[in-house]
């Protein structure tokens, strides 16, 4: 529920019924919930307005173009006038973007290298669209970027003048739009979806039957990413062809294996965003509350990729409608958590953003699985074993960690019960083990790389080592220091493991001892492993590799520290089996020498 102070009288703004709360917190939600997040959205985008009204004050923020009063004097015409037609403009993911976007330029957070009043000059166009909804004539002016105006739900204008930022005269007539810059008049189609001269439509994909999806697919509006203005990037037949056939495939998986799920993605998701393939030839995706129903992907290997990253996407947008309405943290705390499928710490607020998403992924692959046999089926075995014991592990940190709300712990205890009910799910045997390999190498190569044990001690270690001392040198410490990764080193298990599933060996010999820690052979992949660290003492994949092969603790479960004190060792030139030093360090501090499982890896009390 959200509240709101007026005259010292509390009072209450929108409410969410208990049944839809659950079902969100266990990481559901059906139409009537999508509904109600609908609803809740439109207020906040009231406020949104309203707090750009009291923000854009300043004469120069809209420069050459009419004040800002005579845009918002628009704008509350047209609402008037044709309230439901405005609202669906105002509930536009972009114009939740765009208004985001002002407030932080506003408040010196943001800058596109544009004029302000270029930026905040989209004001009059949106003004624009209302009133030709409401079929109200009205003639104002709008900012031309590189000869271009975007008309949200509608497209773009192509005015021809590249010389930079300039102002066009606009005008509605009879709900008829018109754009004039020099001698050259651009009129937006009576059907704005037909391509005409100088005119780009905002693009829409239908697909399905019952349920239907339709969906824009915005390659042009400026603020269709998630910071600064970003130039149109239009995409060829070719390319929107594939959209096309992707989403028809992909929508029919989802209607087939998640029908309930499908239908409410058909309320709630209203823009795909298409982004640039990733350098990393990964599918990347991405989405914002303040763009509310709109999701970014970059183009997809095939279908079942595509609708893995639409049900992700649709995770994290329904999360964003409830953080609207009641938060989930009291206090974010720093970034020290391993999430499994980032390189990077994270926030409590990160670690639930991600198992709300990978929860989803996580039901899709344990459902999709049925309907596949052979290899294929063995893959599905593969990605449900993996993503369920991501989101387990992060679950445990999740039920452990303070800062959380009565809701963040009721959305914690109903994802929990719902992956409890996966407990008995029949998984192959060879992908649940690679799985877990995969995601405990992710874990030891985290360690090694972000958490740093007290130097202090690690010398301390390195010299009761030398002195062949046994003595108990109680607690540790150690900090998580974020790294910059110049490389995706998480995924290359990912892809091992994947191509050891399907029966592809052809790899370097660089992966000799992780295709044979992958078939069990651990002997061989510690010995790999060993000879790898000997060559190249800093590679935290080969530690991370011995730290699976060999069993013993503190090895196994806290690497970093074995890595350091060698490291140290390796100072005052010796060289120490990593092992050997292992097993020593487990007499100098037996807390070390303490089994750690995979659900309390994390809770780290010795991280400072």
């Amino acid at each position: 529920m959200i509240h709101g102070v007026r005259d010292g009288q509390v009072f209450s703004k929108h409410h969410i019924p208990a049944d839809q709360l659950a079902e969100l917190c266990s990481g559901g939600g059906g139409g009537a919930t999508i509904r109600t997040l609908w609803t809740a959205q439109r207020s906040r985008r009231l406020l949104l307005l309203d707090t750009l009204r009291r923000t854009l004050d300043d004469p120069a923020d809209m420069g050459p173009l009419p004040s800002a009063a005579t845009a918002w004097a628009a704008w509350a015409a047209a609402d008037e006038a044709a309230p439901e037609a405005v609202a669906a403009l105002l509930l536009h993911p972009q114009v939740g973007s765009w208004g985001a976007y002002m407030l932080r330029r506003k408040r010196g957070r943001a800058s596109s290298g544009e004029e302000p009043w270029v930026d905040a000059g989209a004001l009059h166009a949106i003004a624009l669209i209302a009133m030709a909804r409401a079929k109200i004539s009205w003639r104002t002016s709008v900012p031309v970027r590189d000869g271009k105006v975007m008309l949200p739900t509608l497209g773009m204008a192509d005015l021809g003048d590249r010389r930079g930022a300039s102002v066009a005269q606009a005008w509605c007539t009879f709900g008829e739009i018109s754009l004039r810059l020099g001698d050259r008049t651009v009129l937006v189609p009576a059907d704005p979806s037909a391509e005409a001269d100088g005119w780009w439509p905002l693009r829409r994909l239908h697909v399905g039957g019952d349920p239907a999806l339709s969906v824009y697919l915005d390659d042009i509006d400026p603020f269709r990413e998630l910071a600064d203005p970003v130039p149109p990037d239009r995409l060829d037949a070719a390319a929107l062809a594939r959209w096309q056939t992707l989403l028809e495939g992909a929508w029919a998986v989802l209607c087939r294996n998640q029908p309930e799920n499908a239908r409410a993605f058909a309320a709630g998701v209203v823009s795909i965003v298409p982004l640039p393939p990733d350098e990393f030839g990964t599918t990347r995706s991405a989405s914002t509350g303040e763009a509310f129903a709109s999701m970014m992907i970059s183009p997809p290997v095939d279908e079942i990729d595509l609708a893995v990253s639409l049900v992700h996407e649709f995770q994290h947008i329904k999360l964003g409608g409830l953080l609207h309405l009641l938060p989930l943290i009291s206090e974010e705390g720093e970034a020290v958590h391993h999430a499994p499928w980032r390189e990077d710490p994270r926030p409590l607020g990160g670690l639930i953003q991600g198992v709300y998403a990978f929860f989803g992924i996580s039901d899709f692959w344990r459902v999709y699985r049925y309907g596949v046999d052979g290899l294929y089926r063995r893959i599905a075995d593969f990605e449900f074993a993996y993503a369920r014991e991501q989101v387990r592990e992060v679950l445990s940190t999740l039920r452990a960690a303070e800062g959380l709300t009565a809701v963040g712990r009721q959305l914690v205890a109903g994802l929990s019960d719902r992956v409890h009910s996966w407990r008995d799910e029949l998984v192959e045997p060879v992908a649940t083990e690679s799985a877990s390999i995969v995601c405990a190498s992710h874990r030891a190569e985290w360690r090694l790389r972000h958490v740093h044990p007290d130097a202090d001690q690690v010398r301390s270690l390195a010299a009761a080592w030398q002195a062949d001392e046994n003595a108990d040198r109680g607690p540790l410490s150690a900090a998580v220091v974020p790294a910059s990764a110049t490389v995706r080193w998480s995924l290359v298990w990912q892809q091992l493991a994947r191509d050891h599933l399907v029966g592809r060996t052809g790899r370097s010999a660089d992966a000799a001892s992780d295709l044979a820690l992958l078939s069990g052979d651990r002997e061989a992949a510690g010995e790999g492993y060993r000879h790898a660290i000997a060559t190249a003492p800093g590679d935290p994949h080969a530690w991370a590799g011995l730290s699976l092969a060999i069993t013993e603790e503190p090895l196994r479960s806290r690497p970093e520290w074995v890595h350091a004190v060698c490291a140290a060792l390796r100072d005052e030139r010796i060289e120490a089996d990593p092992v050997a030093v292992s097993r020593r360090l487990s007499v100098l501090v037996p807390s070390l020498a303490a089994p750690v499982g995979t659900e309390d890896a994390f809770d780290l009390d010795e991280v400072r």
